[in-house]
């Protein structure tokens, strides 16, 4: 389309939601991200390389944040998601059973 200047590849979807590590009861959407963090967020999403995905989100501001739900494919591609406040999460991500280690 003549004009626009911006990729479609470019735009996050603004659905993704997060949590403050620790505090699941206080889930925003990416949009409701400090100015720093969401900046942190869009570098990692777009980040190339990386053999696992990250459990959350570290920004220079010292916060931390869980992802709760996305359905950006990148975002869950670079990001392991957490149960929200939704869905009864308290923060604790997946658990390894024993009986399934090597």
């Amino acid at each position: 389309m003549p004009g626009k200047s911006r990729k479609k590849t470019e735009t996050l979807r603004p659905d993704t939601t997060l949590t403050p590590v620790g505090e699941p009861e206080a889930e925003v959407y990416v949009w409701g991200l400090p100015g720093c963090c969401l900046r942190s967020f869009k570098e990692a999403v777009v980040k190339l390389g990386g053999e696992r995905r990250l459990l959350e989100l570290r920004c220079s501001c010292e916060r931390a944040w869980q992802v709760t739900s996305s359905l950006d494919d990148r975002v869950l591609e670079r990001f392991v998601t957490h149960g929200g406040p939704r869905v009864g999460g308290k923060g604790m991500g997946w658990r390894r059973t024993p009986s399934h280690s090597i």
